[in-house]
């Protein structure tokens, strides 16, 4: 019997301490992550005895033929050796072939000198997420934000009367709706991509206030045509899950960028970094990320285990 459980909003008081025990600032150790991604990823989670310990155990593949990827193991105990997490992982696969995702390069390397079975390690850029420092996207100082200062001047000279509020369950099917106008807009039906990370946006506002969201939006003349989600995920990390704007509206993915960075720094005065999470490997969205100037990035490794020996 597999004993596997499918991740739902109902097990965040299981999971969610895990979590902030594993205390990483990448974006699959946000619980909010993984419930709204959990509808296309097929997340499910078990909790395993194993040395002496309570191991939690997060595994998710999109299609049934794929690998099980698991998150490392976690404990409310603290790090678990690389062995142990091994012995867990082993335990409920077989002799099945996995992946151990969203790893450092410290936790790969363990893992693959702990393994007794052929692995591959991998760097995964595409999933590597993008760290800023909070006061730099703040204040866009320096010649280096000039171009991001324009577009901020050209929204706040062409729309002076814009509204900035804070999303509230009232708001949510307003944000909803123009979240699919964004999407008709920008072809989602056409594109396997945006028409995930659509359904991913409706499960977030399912379980807004349930996963302790917070947003922004901003309004012109009324209408919404931009806003955003995030969470503190770790004491000094402000988390960005999701942004969208009417790209007509010049200047406006600036504004509620930088309005949201002050909201989270005001309300949370520890914070230090902005995670604006991955790019998927899309050369447009990386080329924007990389423009705001990342303090460094979140790197991520894949180690694949019970592979077939290279001859």
């Amino acid at each position: 019997m597999d004993n596997f459980t499918p991740l739902t909003l109902n097990d965040q008081g299981i999971i969610k301490p895990y979590l902030l025990k594993a205390g990483k600032a990448a974006t699959e150790y946000s619980f909010a992550t993984l419930y709204m991604w959990s509808g296309i990823y097929h997340t499910d989670y078990r909790i395993i005895s194993c040395c002496q310990d309570q191991l939690l155990l997060i595994r998710s593949r999109r299609k049934k033929e794929d690998p099980f990827h698991f998150l490392y193991p976690m404990s409310l105990n603290g790090l678990v050796p690389a062995k142990t997490a091994l012995k867990a992982l082993s335990e409920v696969s077989g002799d099945v072939p996995f992946s151990v995702g969203a790893l450092s390069a410290e936790e790969a390397g363990q893992l693959t000198a702990a393994s007794s079975v052929p692995v591959k390690m991998q760097s995964l850029r595409d999933s590597y997420d993008y760290v800023y420092k909070a006061s730099d996207l703040a204040n866009l100082q320096g010649k280096k934000y000039q171009s991001k200062r324009n577009h901020l001047n050209a929204f706040f000279n062409a729309y002076p009367d814009y509204q900035v509020l804070h999303i509230t369950r009232e708001h949510i099917p307003a944000c909803l709706e123009m979240n699919q106008a964004w999407c008709q807009l920008m072809g989602c039906s056409q594109d396997i991509g945006l028409e995930q990370e659509s359904c991913a946006v409706k499960r977030a506002f399912k379980g807004f206030e349930e996963l302790g969201l917070e947003g922004l939006m901003l309004l012109i003349e009324g209408k919404i045509i931009a806003y955003t989600l995030g969470e503190l995920l770790t004491n000094n990390t402000w988390l960005v899950h999701v942004e969208k704007s009417f790209p007509q509206f010049r200047g406006a993915y600036q504004a509620i960028n930088m309005l949201f960075v002050h909201y989270a720094m005001e309300k949370y005065p520890q914070v230090e970094y902005i995670n604006r999470e991955d790019d998927s490997g899309d050369m447009g969205l990386r080329k924007a990320k990389l423009s705001y100037r990342p303090a460094f990035f979140a790197e991520k490794y894949m180690v694949q285990v019970n592979q077939p020996a290279t001859l």
